[in-house]
């Protein structure tokens, strides 16, 4: 056998059936593959950046200075500052979430008052079972002077 030939490697089953099977080396791949992905991303973007700060910079410059690099940011930093960003983000849509359940709740609250309070008003009988006409009399004029009120304003 010379040392150009490949010898061929056996087959370990245990490391294929991991890598096959196994959920948390899923996991870990697919964090990988994103990771590379972040960083790449990241990359195009900065020459993106970079080309035209090259250009303005080479026609503002005489010639004589060396053109100035801009400085370069870890990429870690970069995805740890888009993951603050997009916590952020999260914060706030969870605030206002919160802020809209709020206003619902006081609104169906008002809402149950004002029927309580109109029930109380047209379930009022006289000692015969007969509904006491005053309170529907009330109820009507409050109902008519809000429409003026709206009306006028």
């Amino acid at each position: 056998m010379s040392s150009n030939e490949r010898v061929k490697k056996p087959f370990d089953k245990k490391k294929w059936r991991t890598k096959q099977y196994s959920k948390k080396q899923k996991i870990q791949e697919w964090e990988e593959r994103r990771k590379k992905a972040v960083i790449r991303d990241y990359y195009k973007e900065l020459n993106k950046c970079d080309v035209g700060k090259r250009s303005v910079d080479q026609v503002n410059n005489d010639g004589n200075s060396p053109i100035a690099q801009p400085k370069r940011y870890n990429p870690h930093r970069q995805a740890q500052e888009r993951y603050q960003q997009i916590q952020e983000e999260k914060k706030a849509k969870r605030l206002d979430a919160i802020k809209k359940k709020e206003e619902v709740r006081l609104a169906l609250e008002e809402y149950k008052k004002k029927k309580m309070y109109k029930n109380k008003k047209l379930g009022k009988k006289t000692k015969k079972g007969q509904p006491v006409m005053k309170e529907r009399l009330e109820l009507l004029l409050e109902k008519i002077q809000a429409t003026v009120c709206n009306n006028n304003a």
